[in-house]
């Protein structure tokens, strides 16, 4: 008899027990729905947008895309034979603008994805003028055979509606209209209309690292009140109460956001009132330095940030502030992360050239000091000036300089 009763009590607490779980991170759903004829990104078509709020939210996310993506732009375009070809590499500039590479490096990082509009002459003999488009504001048309035709523009992919239909404009090399959109991205596998960023897997600490920040905030704004656990000691309801109750308390206390509040309750008499037990977390403080310092490493191993320092982070770990360390960390970065982003842009670009005529070795000058570059392999005057971003006859001159410094150093 007593085995049954013990039985019967458990069954009772796993009824009156519920546990609230916070959404957990998925990665970008892309959906083909029937009823629109672009192809959706992300939950509500919004994933850009959640990459956008984790840029603005995360330091240490915010800091890395700032940094890598003003690696990748460097100190914009150059081409090792823009002395021999002075016209070509004129038409170039005055074709593909400084700002409107800046944006394209900075979407192509932080979104994984950047878009170019082409727009060409009237006879559609060149291509007039190179632009760049926001890439949350684009989305890919269902493939017709395999290929894409066409992308979807909308200032406000929020505000459309089932029956209204954003711009469409057509494919880079798929029709004669006038105005063209080239969509720049790497392959992924696993993903044909987008492709996810780099650094996905640190998304979830982004976010762990705003809720922290969430939390603090919160918790100073209402002087550093504990959270508080709520029991009714009235009896346990029906399962369509229980629900109800959960859900309304979850909606408006869940959240770091909400850290330190309490709830004002209303009761028949003080026999039947709710009591309420403060939560003393031990060693909290301890606990979010782990968390936050966790954060931070991860979404830099995301990033594949080999030395904080490289994108203007300082802290404990990692490499010091050793020169050779700190230049084999440069040395590497700049040749695992940031050439193979360079190199998908630049073939992007090379088709625009091409259509004009134009035949030019086009790079992006390096942000790398001189004395931090790695000529091993460079064998020609133009590797070592892809290597550098100095023409090889200023090379010498430019080694001569930081030599000097050097010595004035010594």
């Amino acid at each position: 008899m007593a085995r049954k009763n013990h039985s019967n009590s458990i069954n009772r607490v796993k009824d009156a027990i519920h546990v609230v779980n916070l959404s957990s991170y998925t990665a970008p759903e892309v959906i083909e729905s029937k009823r629109y004829d672009w192809v959706e990104y992300g939950e509500d078509n919004m994933y850009f947008q959640y990459l956008i709020d984790r840029y603005n939210g995360s330091p240490t996310n915010n800091a890395a895309i700032n940094g890598i993506s003003e690696m990748i732009y460097g100190r914009g375009l150059d081409a090792t034979d823009s002395e021999k070809k002075p016209r070509e590499y004129q038409e170039m500039v005055d074709l593909i603008k400084k700002d409107c590479m800046k944006k394209v490096c900075y979407d192509y990082y932080m979104m994984g994805q950047a878009a170019l509009q082409i727009i060409y002459s009237k006879d559609r003999t060149k291509i007039a003028k190179v632009a760049h488009i926001p890439i949350e504001t684009i989305r890919a048309e269902k493939a017709i055979d395999g290929d894409i035709k066409a992308y979807y523009y909308s200032s406000d992919w929020t505000k459309v509606q089932k029956n209204d239909k954003p711009k469409r404009i057509a494919a880079f090399g798929t029709s004669k209209d006038s105005i063209e959109i080239m969509y720049i991205r790497p392959y992924r596998a696993g993903y044909y209309y987008y492709s996810p960023v780099g650094y996905q897997g640190g998304l979830q600490y982004a976010e762990l690292e705003e809720e922290i920040a969430n939390y603090h905030i919160s918790n100073i704004q209402n002087g550093l009140q504990p959270s508080m656990l709520i029991n009714f000691n009235n009896g346990t309801p029906d399962k369509e109460q229980r629900d109800a109750i959960e859900r309304a308390i979850y909606e408006k206390f869940s959240g770091s956001s909400n850290a330190g509040k309490f709830i004002l309750a209303f009761n028949d008499s003080k026999e039947l009132a709710a009591t309420i037990d403060p939560v003393v977390i031990n060693d909290a403080h301890q606990q979010y330095q782990f968390l936050s310092d966790e954060s931070m490493k991860k979404v830099m191993v995301s990033h594949r940030i080999i030395s904080p320092m490289l994108v203007g982070i300082k802290d404990q770990t990692g490499l010091g502030n050793n020169a050779e360390e700190l230049q084999t960390a440069s040395i590497l970065m700049d040749n695992t992360v940031i050439r193979p982003m360079q190199v998908t842009i630049l073939d992007e670009l090379a088709k625009i050239l091409d259509y004009n005529n134009i035949d030019l070795d086009i790079y992006f000058k390096t942000l790398q000091p001189l004395e931090f570059t790695d000529l091993t392999n460079a064998l020609t005057d133009a590797e070592i000036e892809k290597e550098t971003g100095v023409k090889n006859q200023d090379v010498q001159t430019e080694q001569q300089k930081v030599d000097k410094q050097i010595e004035e150093l010594e």
